[in-house]
């Protein structure tokens, strides 16, 4: 019984230190400056094959980085 409750703390101990760390990381992303320059993005998967565009309705895909940055609208620029 005492190996049952020892493992339990332990386990309920990580998963507190797990939430403390990721809330740190999230943290650190919003201070970052990260600059997102396109809403292409690239993918093999399924049919779905080249650069594909999240800011339009059925995830559209082009063959080349240049098709799809040309046809797909860019991300709104937010200013801190």
């Amino acid at each position: 019984m005492k190996i049952q409750t020892s493992l339990m703390c332990i386990f309920i101990i990580s998963l507190f230190t797990l939430h403390q760390c990721a809330r740190i990381y999230i943290r650190e992303m919003d201070k970052s400056n990260i600059i997102i320059d396109s809403n292409c993005y690239h993918t093999n998967w399924f049919n779905k094959r080249g650069w594909c565009c999240t800011a339009l309705k059925g995830d559209p895909c082009w063959g080349d980085k240049a098709s799809c940055d040309s046809t797909c609208p860019r991300p709104l620029s937010s200013s801190p």
